[in-house]
C-alpha cells in the first residue's frame, strides 16, 4: 500500500458545498449550528496562540516566563540513554555481536510440574526433529532440580531436561535436551540454560562429568557445546531412528 496521501474524491470548494447544502437545514438545526459557531469563536478569542514566528508568539512579545507554552511548541527530547536500550548489544568471547532481547523483557528460569508439562511437550516438538515418548514426559514433570523451562514475558522459549547416570563407577549428568524456540536463539537463552546445568554439576559434589549426544550433522550445536568446553569425544553410529542416524558424543570434565 502506498503512504502518498490519498486526495479526497470530493473536490468541491468550501463556498459550493455551503450553497448546495444550506437549504436542506431546518430552522432548529440552523439555530444549534449558529450557537455552536458562536460557542466556538468565543472559546477561539480566549486561547492564547502559541504559534512562534523568530521567537515571539503571533499576538504578542516573546515568551520569557510561561514555560508551558514553550513545552507545548518544543517537544522534550528524549534521553540519549533511553534511545540506545533497545540498540545495546553482548559480544562472544572472539568479540563478535551476540543478538540479545530488546528492551526489559523478563528472561527466567521456571520448576518443571505437572501443570506446564504440555507446554514443555510442545516446545520439544517445535524444536526437536524426534519424537519423546511418554516415559520422558513422565519422568521430566517430576525431575525437579533436573529440569527448567525458560520464559520470556511469561511465555515458554527454551527448556533442558536432565538426569543422572553412572558410567564406568562414575556418577554423570546426561543431557535429555536442551533446546530453544527458533526466534529465540541467539538471544543468550540456550547460555542461560548451559549455565544453570553446569552450576547443578559444581552444586551436586559426585558430579564428575556431563555429556550428551548431537546429531553429526547439527553442526551449530556442536559449536554452541563446544563454547561452553566440551570435547567431541567420537562418533556413535546408529544412535539415532531418523537421518543422520550417527551421533557425536560430546563430554565436559567438571571435576577429576
Amino acid at each position: 500500500m502506498s503512504d502518498q496521501p490519498v486526495e479526497p474524491v470530493n473536490n468541491i470548494n468550501d463556498e459550493q458545498a455551503n450553497v448546495e447544502t444550506e437549504p436542506t437545514l431546518s430552522k432548529s438545526a440552523k439555530k444549534r449550528a449558529k450557537k455552536q459557531q458562536k460557542k466556538a469563536s468565543e472559546s477561539a478569542d480566549d486561547q492564547p496562540s502559541t504559534e512562534k514566528i523568530d521567537g515571539e508568539t503571533s499576538d504578542g512579545p516573546k515568551e520569557t516566563t510561561d514555560e508551558k507554552v514553550v513545552e507545548k511548541v518544543v517537544p522534550k527530547k528524549k534521553d540519549p540513554v533511553e534511545m540506545l536500550v533497545p540498540m545495546i548489544k553482548k559480544f562472544d568471547v572472539n568479540g563478535k555481536p551476540v543478538r540479545t532481547i530488546a528492551g526489559h523483557g523478563s528472561v527466567y528460569l521456571g520448576e518443571i510440574t505437572p501443570h506446564n508439562i504440555l507446554q514443555l511437550k510442545k516446545l520439544n516438538e517445535a524444536v526437536f526433529p524426534i519424537a519423546y515418548n511418554d516415559k520422558f514426559y513422565v519422568e521430566a514433570r517430576t525431575c525437579g532440580d533436573l529440569g527448567r523451562l525458560a520464559y520470556y514475558n511469561d511465555v515458554v522459549v527454551g527448556a533442558v531436561c536432565c538426569r543422572i547416570d553412572d558410567i564406568s563407577d562414575e556418577k554423570s549428568l546426561y543431557l535429555m535436551t536442551l533446546g530453544t524456540l527458533a526466534a529465540y536463539r541467539q538471544c543468550g537463552i540456550g547460555t542461560h540454560l548451559i549455565y544453570y546445568a553446569l552450576k547443578l554439576c559444581k552444586k551436586m559434589e559426585e558430579i564428575k562429568t556431563m555429556y550428551l549426544h548431537v546429531q553429526v550433522n547439527n553442526q551449530t550445536a556442536v559449536q554452541f557445546y563446544e563454547r561452553h568446553g566440551f570435547t567431541n569425544d567420537g562418533i556413535i553410529e546408529d544412535y539415532y531412528r531418523i537421518s543422520p542416524r550417527d551421533a557425536y558424543l560430546l563430554i565436559k570434565r567438571i571435576r577429576m
